[in-house]
């Protein structure tokens, strides 16, 4: 591109030389020419050794959009009904291969309410990048973290596994109570974000029947999140630039892992229903709400499944490492994908 906007500058510099008749021939292939990045057609003007010649010109083509390169990959995961020998990870390694974020003290745990300082991304840029929510927020950051560092941005992430963004009293189906340290946890870090005055702010976190009182029903889950979603996603949109949310990534219906690894398995039944797992009743619910608050909404389950089924080895790559997270080298994999949809 850079390339192009140059020979497109020499262009404009120079048209007036390459479309003089004084130069007393038609310009082709091979041919002298005079001024590098000149066009004339198809041809550009290139330095060859000591010469400057007329090459052939093609003009860039518009970037792919963001799923353009897993859309194909995707449907080709659809016929892998074995494990494939350059499988990565290892099919032993599934269910380590987690981002560095994961399982240490920047995702608070269930019981905690720290708030530890979990800072990364450019440490000399100018902008601020948060990233907030649950584990889902941390699994992300194996993409985030390299775009932070690619886009000038210090990247702070804030992360409670199983809290959602929803500022109400949940249920911990962890702890089998109510969840109170979720919100106890919320109050000491919303205070904490706004104090950065972050110039785009990621949430996201995994639906998780989230009712006031899980041992007697999940049928009110998505009347909750449909009445304090949007609640919670216009209390970020005032203390910071940008708020943009992540989907829900598909929820599988067995441990793929561990289904992956039985002796003999089909890969293909270990693989499930996009209907059953690509959370599409709360993702609409989060859409809608993104969308009449004018946040970008980052729908990740087309990056994860085709039209019916949601595969467990895309591109040679394990895809989750539990029900529930995509493996970090997934994310890694997805992470040109994100940064487009980020439209940084």
């Amino acid at each position: 591109m850079k390339k192009f906007i140059i020979a497109m500058a020499a262009l404009l510099t120079s048209a007036s030389v390459i479309a003089s008749p004084s130069l007393g021939a038609v310009n082709k292939l091979g041919g002298s020419c005079t001024k590098v990045g000149a066009i004339s057609g198809a041809l550009i003007c290139q330095k060859s050794g000591s010469k400057l010649l007329w090459a052939k010109y093609s003009s860039p083509k518009p970037a792919p959009s963001s799923a353009d390169y897993i859309t194909p990959q995707v449907l080709a995961a659809l016929k892998v009904t074995k494990i494939p020998a350059n499988l990565t990870p290892p099919i032993a390694k599934v269910p380590t291969d987690k981002s560095f974020w994961l399982d240490q003290a920047c995702s608070v745990d269930f019981a905690d309410v720290k708030t530890p300082d979990c800072q990364a991304g450019d440490q000399k840029g100018s902008k601020i990048m948060v990233v907030y929510g649950d584990s889902h927020a941390s699994m992300w950051m194996t993409a985030l973290n390299q775009i932070a560092i690619d886009s000038g941005y210090k990247i702070y992430l804030f992360a409670k596994l199983a809290c959602p963004i929803l500022e109400v009293p949940i249920w911990s189906y962890q702890l089998n109570r109510p969840f109170t340290e979720c919100n106890d946890w919320q109050k000491l870090v919303l205070p904490k974000i706004a104090d950065l005055h972050p110039d785009l702010l990621i949430t996201t976190d995994q639906f998780k029947p989230a009712v006031t009182n899980g041992a007697k029903s999940d049928f009110d889950t998505p009347f909750l999140w449909t009445d304090q979603f949007p609640k919670a996603l216009a209390h970020l949109k005032l203390i910071a630039k940008k708020v943009v949310v992540i989907s829900n990534n598909p929820s599988m219906s067995t441990d793929s892992a561990s289904c992956a690894s039985r002796p003999g398995a089909n890969i293909v039944s270990c693989s499930s229903g996009r209907s059953a797992a690509d959370n599409h009743v709360i993702n609409n619910i989060e859409q809608s709400a993104a969308k009449s608050l004018g946040i970008p909404f980052v729908d990740v389950v087309p990056w994860a499944c085709s039209p019916d089924l949601c595969p467990v080895i895309i591109n040679n790559i394990f895809v989750y490492f539990d029900q529930w997270h995509f493996t970090a080298s997934y994310v890694s994999w997805l992470t040109p994908a994100l940064k487009k949809a980020l439209n940084l």
